[in-house]
């Protein structure tokens, strides 16, 4: 889900990941790797995702995440604690190239760009 956001915490033994995408993509709840939760649309005020820890018996935990001013946080609850998941890049440089996305292209320099029209004249 290029162009979003990424939380990850590993917690219990447990992987758990959440992708917030642009607003057609939704947002994901991912544990161990397996899409667990998934819920259209984006990110207003404060959005609730469930699910279940896979242990037996199952433990229930919920993801909140909170639109704060353009700042998005997200926090995990289970077994009466929360714990604010941190953010990880979607793209990390040095990885391979199918680890990810690749990294946004720089933006173009006008001056630069205008040097070089002005030389060929």
């Amino acid at each position: 889900m290029a162009g979003g956001h990424r939380f990850h915490l590993d917690r219990d033994g447990h992987s758990i990941t959440v992708q917030v995408g642009r607003p057609h993509e939704g947002i994901e709840l991912l544990v161990d790797g397996k899409v667990v939760a998934y819920q259209r649309g984006r990110v207003k005020s404060v959005m609730i995702l469930s699910a279940e820890l896979p242990e037996d018996p199952p433990r229930p935990f919920r993801i909140f995440l909170e639109d704060m001013g353009g700042e998005l946080f997200c926090a995990m609850e289970v077994s009466g604690s929360r714990i604010l998941m941190p953010q990880v890049p979607l793209w990390q440089p040095g990885a391979p190239r199918s680890a990810g996305p690749p990294p946004p292209a720089r933006a173009p320099r006008p001056l630069r760009r205008l040097r070089r029209l002005l030389r060929r004249l």
